[in-house]
C-alpha cells in the first residue's frame, strides 16, 4: 500500500444529490486500494405484501414507493404467484411486462446520467436526464391514479392503466428512439466519450464469475454470447424478441466501453419490445386479475429474478397466522460493492469515477441504512 495520504473521492449518483465517499490509496498515478464507509450499512430491501385485496401492497419504508424499485415490487408478486401456482390474465401479464421494460429504460438512462455527470459530458447528461424524466413521468402518472406500490396484486393488477397511457407511451418511445442516434455516435465513433471508456476497468470473464457479477456487468466480460432480456416463457407467446448479441465494436472485452455498449443495446431492444407490447395490449381483452387462493400454511423459499442490473436474490416468507408475505431482496449491486477493490486496483486515479459509473452504483442508495 502507498505511504501517500489517501485521496477522498466524492461520487454522485444519478439524482446528483446522493453522495458516496471513497478513500483511494495510490502509488504514482495508479490505484492500490479503495475503501468506502458504507460496507456495514448495506442491507436487504424489505417489501411486505398484504394478501387482502383491500390493501394489496405495502412497501416498507416509504422510500421504496419510488419507480426506481418497481422491479422489486413486480419480482415479489410474480415469485408469490409462481410458488402458489396462481393464474394471471394475459392482459395483466402484458401490462406488467410493459412496466418492467419501462423500469429497465429508467435504470439504463439513469446509468448514462451518472456516467455523463462523472466525466462532465453536458450534452450526454442533458439527453439522459431528459429520457429518464420521460419514463419517470409516465410511471408517476399511474401513481396519480393509484399508488404504484398498490398497483400490483397477487393474480394481476389492481386497476387498469390511466386513460391515454398507451398512446402517450408510444409517442414518447418514438421521441426516445430519435435521441438514440446521439448515444450510438458517441460510443461507436472516435469521440472523447469512447476514448474515455475504452480499455479501462477491464474485468475478465473469470474475474466476473469470481465476483458473482450478473446482468450487463457480466455479459460485457464474455467474448461472444447471446441472451434474452427476459427468460419468463409465459411472455414468449405474446411477443417476438430476438436475442441480444454482444456486438462489441471497440475497446477490450470486459472494459467500461463494453458495459456501456451492452446497456445501449438493451435500451434499443427494450424500446422495440415496448412498441410490440403496446400493439398487443390494445388488442387484448381487458381482464385485470384472477382472485387467488393462498394456502394458510407457512411458506419460506428463495427465488432468483433477472432484470436490468442482473440477478435479484429474494427470500420470501409467510406465516400461517397472518396474511402478510415478506420479501427480502438483494440487488446485484451488492456484489459490485464487495469487489470494488479487486476491480479498481491498477487503474489510473483519473479513471476511478468512469469505472465506478460503468458498474452502475445507483441502486446503492436503496441499500444503505
Amino acid at each position: 500500500m502507498s505511504s501517500n495520504s489517501p485521496i477522498n473521492l466524492h461520487y454522485y449518483l444519478s439524482d446528483q444529490e446522493t453522495l458516496l465517499l471513497f478513500n483511494i490509496d495510490y502509488s504514482g498515478n495508479k490505484i492500490t486500494g479503495i475503501r468506502h464507509p458504507f460496507s456495514g450499512q448495506i442491507r436487504e430491501i424489505q417489501i411486505i405484501t398484504d394478501c387482502n385485496p383491500e390493501q394489496p401492497m405495502i412497501p416498507y419504508p416509504d422510500i421504496y414507493k419510488s419507480p426506481d424499485t418497481l422491479d422489486l415490487q413486480l419480482a415479489q408478486i410474480m415469485a408469490i404467484e409462481t410458488h402458489y401456482h396462481c393464474e394471471v390474465p394475459d392482459y395483466a401479464r402484458l401490462v406488467r411486462l410493459l412496466l418492467m421494460e419501462m423500469h429497465r429504460l429508467l435504470n439504463h438512462f439513469n446509468y448514462f446520467s451518472t456516467l455523463a455527470f462523472a466525466i462532465q459530458f453536458p450534452k450526454l447528461l442533458e439527453k439522459s436526464v431528459a429520457n429518464s424524466a420521460i419514463i419517470r413521468a409516465l410511471l408517476l402518472n399511474i401513481d396519480k391514479v393509484q399508488s404504484l406500490n398498490k398497483y400490483f396484486v397477487i393474480g394481476g393488477i389492481a386497476t387498469d392503466l390511466p386513460t391515454g397511457f398507451i398512446e402517450t407511451l408510444t409517442d414518447s418511445i418514438h421521441v426516445i428512439q430519435k435521441n438514440l442516434g446521439y448515444y450510438e455516435r458517441q460510443l461507436v465513433q472516435k469521440t472523447l466519450l469512447s476514448n474515455l471508456l475504452e480499455d479501462i476497468g477491464i474485468i475478465s470473464q473469470k474475474h466476473a464469475k469470481t465476483c458473482s457479477l450478473s446482468g450487463p456487468n457480466y455479459y460485457a466480460s464474455l467474448p461472444h454470447t447471446e441472451y434474452s432480456l427476459f427468460t419468463n416463457n409465459l411472455f414468449q407467446k405474446s411477443v417476438h424478441l430476438e436475442p441480444i448479441k454482444t456486438d462489441f465494436r471497440k475497446g477490450t472485452i470486459g472494459d467500461s466501453w463494453n458495459r456501456s455498449w451492452i446497456r445501449f443495446m438493451e435500451i434499443e431492444q427494450s424500446l422495440r419490445l415496448i412498441l410490440q407490447l403496446t400493439g398487443v395490449i390494445m388488442k387484448t381483452d381487458i381482464n385485470l386479475m384472477i382472485q387467488p387462493f393462498l394456502p394458510g400454511r407457512d411458506s419460506d423459499f428463495m427465488v432468483n429474478f433477472n432484470h436490468a442490473e442482473g440477478q435479484i436474490i429474494s427470500h420470501i416468507s409467510k406465516s400461517q397466522n397472518n396474511h402478510y408475505i415478506t420479501g427480502k431482496h438483494q440487488y446485484p449491486v451488492i456484489n459490485v460493492i464487495k469487489n470494488l477493490d479487486s476491480i479498481l486496483v491498477g487503474e489510473r486515479i483519473s479513471s476511478a469515477k468512469i469505472v465506478l459509473s460503468s458498474l452502475n452504483l445507483n441502486p446503492v442508495k436503496y441499500l444503505i441504512h
